[in-house]
């Protein structure tokens, strides 16, 4: 019996040391395209199968190769035409193709093949299944040690052939949705919602831990450019838990949303008490760091500073006694002077673009601080929550606001504007009902997941005046400038004190029994109030 194995990888892993085994063991190989190139590279012999080649129709017909990967599976149908161990027959597969997706497809899509070029070797594996009691479909380098033990003792279970089967499977369907999922998000009569939820998620690497020590936690990417995680560079080592991971995310996307709203010019129209409509403008963000520390999904503490060094102090003052094992994530690439400062804290994990080499020798002092490279500014396009049997997904709440109304006689200067949109952000990423107070584009005060807006707006108030306590401020001091709250709030006694103790703008959504009470009171005190009309509810 001549035994025959097809080779044709997209991921190289360990394959010519698993080829190079099937060669000594007397194994013909066959293969095209890429892995052709690399065994000639290697001097591994071969043999072209014109089938496997890529982007030829004519040639790649692959019926054949399909006859002799099912001939195995009916030796006595002679009808078939197959005969038993025939040298056309082939017993191994090792075959693999990577899944992608590309969500923002032009209309070049329609101009080009929308298969890819392998998408006719795929149809190798869809067959193999059915056969895989007498193949071997390798599609994982991780298997391929095992392949090689159960090769040499010429036993090869049929636990291991099924396991290897389903992983096939598993990856084809991958591979497929990626591919129908790049077509149904690129077509002009796409709906929101596909009828499958099937992006193809890729096991990035296990876990330290779940949520908890007792549970067990894998990350797994989407192979496109949309959500925080897929910009991940290389992640440092295995030593992650869940709770980084969920926090990093939510740092990075905090960034990504701040700086795609003001890398530019953005504008938002805008009309006063009286219907005179005008344009607010945003101060670009260029020049200026973005700095947030997260634990549990809650903002810990955020800051908009002209350098790295500031822009973590203001956020990590905010609460020294609580911002232990955090994760902070940071708008620009930490150098040596900003790492002397973030060494000496207590820190879970730090997501940015880069760190300088010093910055690394500097931060390899303390262990415990994880380093999270990321490489591009994205957001995703949906909130999905896992429940009991289904999975719910809603558009990604990326809309800070589209008008403002200033319910006030007089209107925000461009300080308190450019604080207004950092403020409202920060609610946005925090858990309904919430509240923010800053002050020189810190926060000095925020509350999150609260039974009310009241609450929310009361609670402020406690950490803002907890904030200078702790930071022993001069009591006559203003605790704050500006207050933010992601739904409408009404004039309630924390909000008058705030007032009274120095916040001169309120943002919120607007809309409560007692507006014009509230209006009035800001009017007679010189404050500025803006309605959004728009809540932002965060679970």
């Amino acid at each position: 019996m001549t035994k025959r194995a097809i080779i044709h990888v997209e991921n190289t892993e360990g394959v010519l040391d698993f080829t190079r085994y099937l060669v000594g063991a007397g194994w013909t190989i066959l293969t095209a395209n890429k892995t052709e190139e690399l065994l000639r590279r290697e001097k591994i012999p071969f043999v072209r199968e014109p089938a496997l080649v890529e982007r030829n129709i004519f040639i790649a017909d692959t019926s054949k190769l399909i006859q002799y990967i099912m001939s195995s599976r009916y030796p006595e149908d002679e009808s078939s035409g197959l005969n038993q161990s025939s040298d056309t027959d082939i017993y191994i597969l090792c075959i693999n193709l990577i899944p992608s997706v590309s969500l923002g497809a032009s209309e070049q899509i329609y101009k080009e093949p929308v298969v890819p070029p392998n998408y006719y070797i795929s149809t190798l594996l869809r067959n193999s299944a059915a056969n895989f009691r007498n193949l071997l479909i390798l599609t994982d380098p991780a298997d391929y040690k095992e392949a090689i033990i159960q090769l040499k003792t010429d036993n090869i279970s049929e636990d291991f052939r099924l396991y290897l089967a389903a992983k096939a499977l598993n990856m084809i369907s991958a591979y497929d949705s990626g591919i129908a999922d790049t077509l149904l998000f690129s077509s002009k009569n796409k709906d929101s919602f596909v009828n499958y939820m099937t992006f193809p998620f890729k096991r990035y690497q296990n876990l330290k831990n779940g949520a908890n020590p007792h549970q067990s936690a894998c990350l797994y990417t989407i192979p496109v450019q949309s959500g925080p995680m897929s910009a991940l560079q290389k992640l440092p080592t295995h030593d992650l838990n869940y709770n980084i991971i969920t926090d990093a995310s939510l740092a990075w996307e905090e960034i990504c949303m701040l700086f795609t709203y003001l890398k530019n010019q953005f504008t938002v129209k805008s009309k006063t008490r009286d219907g005179y409509s005008f344009i607010t403008q945003f101060t670009p963000l260029k020049g200026t760091v973005f700095t947030i520390a997260i634990k549990y999904k809650s903002i810990i503490g955020a800051s908009l500073a002209s350098n790295v060094v500031k822009s973590f102090k203001n956020t990590y003052t905010y609460d020294i006694s609580n911002i232990s094992d955090v994760t902070v994530g940071c708008s620009s690439v930490v150098d040596e002077a900003a790492a002397k400062e973030i060494v000496k804290s207590n820190l879970s994990a730090i997501i940015a673009p880069g760190f300088t080499p010093k910055a690394k020798e500097t931060l390899s002092a303390n262990k415990k601080i994880k380093l999270i490279p990321v490489s591009l500014i994205i957001t995703s396009h949906y909130d999905m929550e896992l429940f009991s049997g289904g999975l719910l997904v809603q558009d990604k709440d990326a809309l800070i606001f589209d008008k403002w109304y200033v319910k006030t006689k007089n209107r925000p200067n461009q300080y308190m504007a450019d604080q207004m949109i950092f403020g409202m952000m920060l609610a946005m990423a925090s858990r309904t009902y919430s509240a923010v107070v800053l002050k020189g584009n810190s926060i000095v005060g925020i509350s999150q997941a609260c039974k009310s807006a009241e609450k929310a707006v009361t609670s402020v108030l406690t950490e803002a005046i907890d904030y200078q306590t702790r930071n022993g401020l001069p009591l006559d001091e203003p605790l704050g400038e500006l207050l933010v709250c992601d739904t409408e709030i009404k004039l309630c006694p924390a909000v008058k004190e705030l007032i009274s103790r120095g916040v001169t703008t309120i943002i919120q959504t607007g809309g409560s029994e007692n507006d014009e009470e509230f209006i009035q009171y800001c009017d007679e005190r010189n404050v500025v109030m803006v309605f959004t009309g728009m809540t932002h509810i965060t679970y």
